[in-house]
């Protein structure tokens, strides 16, 4: 069983260089991950998921409105807690671009990456169990929904422990498995990402992994992303039942 030592070992990457242009009406003059939810940055609720987790070694990849984050890392950094760095992409990069920039940063063999717009209370000495018990050069966290049309939703091999395929955001929904935003990723993955491209993890880097490599932990466990003004709405409302 994996636990904060474990964990202490792995660097983290949060994900939040994004343009954010379908939350613009509501939140204009920041980076969507450090937006206020319930009077504190979205992203500090990952942030202290990752310190509790033992977590040592944390860096935000930035790009879009990057200096609207710098107070706040710079208050984190005054705590006791992990280190805390920045990569800042002089273009955007995408989700897979952003990671590879990042690359000179990440020291641990294997990288726990994190979307910083999205939100769920994963078990991540667990989620690094499965990865190492898989042998796997990929594994996500996986949530269940009850409507997966926003989100696309996973499939599955026989044993139900290897994503099969990434199925595309479809307007007729229902109950599923969808991929939470939280990942371990092995180097040579990161490494075999073209430098200085505009790259998308979910939709260019995946897929070519889909043969068996990438392992999924499927829980059942409340998740939230703030993409939209709708859902970015009701994030007070989900921070005050799962807290």
């Amino acid at each position: 069983m994996m636990n904060s030592l474990e964990l202490a070992g792995i660097d983290a990457l949060v994900l939040a260089g994004g343009l954010g242009t379908r939350l613009r009406s509501v939140v204009a003059d920041r980076q969507k991950a450090f937006a206020s939810i319930a009077n504190e940055p979205f992203a500090a609720r990952i942030f202290r998921q990752l310190r509790g987790a033992g977590v040592r070694r944390i860096v935000f990849a930035l790009g879009h409105l990057a200096d609207s984050a710098a107070p706040i890392l710079d208050q984190w950094r005054c705590e006791r807690g992990p280190e805390i760095l920045t990569s800042i992409e002089p273009t955007p990069l995408g989700t897979g671009g952003a990671l590879r920039h990042a690359l000179p940063q990440l020291h641990s063999s294997t990288v726990l990456v994190l979307n910083g717009d999205s939100f769920v209370d994963a078990d991540l000495a667990a989620l690094l169990a499965t990865h190492r018990a898989a042998r796997a050069a990929i594994t996500l966290s996986a949530v269940q929904v009850t409507d997966v049309s926003r989100y696309g939703a996973l499939e599955f091999d026989r044993d139900g422990r290897h994503v099969s395929a990434f199925r595309e955001k479809q307007a007729s929904g229902g109950c599923g498995w969808i991929n939470a935003g939280i990942y371990l990723i092995e180097r040579d993955v990161l490494a075999a990402i073209p430098e200085r491209c505009a790259v998308s993890l979910e939709r260019e880097v995946f897929p070519h992994y889909t043969d068996g490599r990438i392992a999924a932990r499927c829980e059942s466990r409340p998740f939230i992303d703030i993409g939209t003004p709708e859902t970015y709405a009701a994030g007070a409302d989900f921070f005050a039942r799962v807290a």
